[in-house]
């Protein structure tokens, strides 16, 4: 389980990187940027969330 948070985590940060450097450099449309740039967010907040449920003891 831990290897498709970290998945996630990746993915996020490179659907993220892309969708920046996209708008940047004009590589794709708008509402594909748009879309890369939601979708890396919501895997990044799924990464970041996975853990708040288990309790340390």
């Amino acid at each position: 389980m831990k290897l498709l948070m970290k998945l996630d985590l990746w993915l996020g940060i490179l659907l993220l990187v892309i969708a920046v450097l996209g708008f940047i450099f004009k590589w794709f449309s708008n509402s594909n940027l748009i879309s890369a740039a939601v979708a890396g967010a919501v895997l990044l907040l799924i990464a970041a969330t996975s853990d708040v449920d288990k309790v340390e003891k």
